[in-house]
C-alpha cells in the first residue's frame, strides 16, 4: 500500500477508442494498452519533467502534453520519433485536454481553445464560466458531427457547438445551451458519433442523457439516492451503453433498451479518483489515481464481477517512477 500511496500520480486519461490510457507522473509519463495490460511507452523526468496532462491522440504517435513546470504550454509530441512536433503558449494555465484526430480541445480559465492537429493553429473559441469545472467534451469518430459539449455561464447548463463550423481565428456561431440540472455540472461526455450527451451535477444522484442535435432530454439515470462525486462518465463506441464511477468507489453500467436499464454495478475498492472505459459491449474498466486497475465483465442478465485486477505502475519499470 505504501508503494501505491507513493506513485506519484498527478492525471490519468483514456484515449478516444478506450483501448490505452496515459499515466502521468511526477516523474515522467506513461502509456499503457488496456487489454492486455502492456506498457506502451514511458518517458523519464529527464526527458519530459512532470507531466500534469496527457491526452493520446487514438494510437497514432501523437501526444498531447502538458507539463508541471510550464502549465501555459502544450506540446505535440512525436512518439515514434521521440520528438517535439509544435508548442503553442496560453496566457493562463491549461486546466484539461480533449481530442480527436484532427482537433485538440484546450480548457482554459475562461475558455476553450480549438486547435488543428499537428500544426496547433487555433480553429475556434468557446467562453465559458471561470469558476466552472474544467470540463469538455468532443465526438471522436472521425466522419459524426463534430460535438463539442462544455458547461455554459448559467448554473447547471451546457453549451453544444458543431466546431467543424468554426471560423479560424474567431468566435464561432453562438454554440446553442441547454439547462441540464438545477446545481452545476461536474462530469459529462459525449458518445463518440456524437449523437448523445451525457451530463451529471454536483448532487450525483442522477445523469442525464441528451439528443446532441435536438438538445432533447432521452433518458434520467438514477446512480443512487446519496449525494456523489461523479468522476467519469463513459459511452461505448455505439452509445449503446454507458458507465460511470464516482467517490463512492462503485462503477455503474446501464444499458439502452428502449430507455437505459441499469445494467451492473461494482465496487471498484479505490479510496481514489478514478475513470472509467469499455473494452467490448461487455467489459468495462476502471483505472485509479492509487495505481490500480479493474476490469469488470458484465451480463445482460445484470451480473458484473471483476475478472482482473492488477497495480499498473508495477507493470514496466516500476522502479523507475516510484518515489
Amino acid at each position: 500500500m505504501a508503494r501505491r500511496r507513493s506513485s506519484g500520480i498527478t492525471s490519468l486519461s483514456f484515449n478516444q477508442d478506450q483501448g490505452c490510457f496515459t499515466c502521468c507522473l511526477k516523474s515522467g509519463l506513461r502509456v499503457y494498452n488496456v487489454d492486455p495490460l502492456v506498457e506502451k511507452t514511458h518517458y523519464s523526468k529527464e526527458e519530459l519533467g512532470e507531466v500534469a496532462l496527457c491526452e493520446m491522440v487514438f494510437r497514432t504517435n501523437w501526444l498531447l502534453v502538458v507539463r508541471a513546470r510550464r502549465p501555459c504550454c502544450l506540446l505535440l509530441v512525436d512518439d515514434k520519433r521521440r520528438v517535439k512536433n509544435a508548442e503553442i503558449n496560453f496566457k493562463t494555465p491549461i486546466r484539461a485536454l480533449r481530442s480527436r484526430k484532427d482537433k485538440a480541445a484546450v480548457v482554459l480559465s475562461s475558455s476553450i481553445q480549438v486547435l488543428t492537429i499537428p500544426a496547433l493553429q487555433r480553429v475556434a473559441l468557446l467562453r465559458t464560466p471561470t469558476n466552472s469545472r474544467p470540463l469538455c467534451a468532443l465526438a471522436t469518430e472521425p466522419n459524426a458531427a463534430q460535438i463539442l459539449a462544455a458547461p455554459a455561464h448559467r448554473r447547471g447548463s451546457l453549451q453544444v457547438l458543431d466546431v467543424s463550423r468554426a471560423v479560424k481565428g474567431a468566435q464561432s456561431s453562438s454554440p446553442a445551451v441547454v439547462g441540464c440540472h438545477l446545481s452545476p455540472l461536474v462530469c459529462l461526455s459525449v458518445s463518440p458519433n456524437g449523437a448523445k450527451i451525457a451530463t451529471a451535477s454536483a448532487r450525483g444522484t442522477i445523469i442525464r442523457i441528451w439528443d446532441a442535435i435536438t438538445k432533447h432530454m432521452l433518458h434520467e439515470l438514477r446512480r443512487g439516492s446519496d449525494y456523489a462525486d461523479i468522476y467519469c462518465i463513459n459511452f461505448n463506441p455505439s452509445g449503446s451503453v454507458v458507465c460511470c464511477v464516482s467517490d463512492k468507489g462503485t462503477l455503474h453500467i446501464w444499458a439502452a433498451r428502449g430507455s437505459y436499464a441499469h445494467l451492473a454495478s461494482a465496487h471498484a475498492e479505490a479510496d481514489t479518483r478514478a475513470l472509467c472505459a469499455f473494452t467490448d459491449d461487455n467489459s468495462a474498466i476502471v483505472v485509479c489515481h492509487d495505481g490500480t486497475f479493474h476490469k469488470f465483465t458484465f451480463s445482460a442478465e445484470g451480473t458484473c464481477i471483476r475478472s482482473d485486477f492488477d497495480y499498473f505502475l508495477q507493470v514496466g519499470d516500476d522502479d523507475e517512477f516510484l518515489q
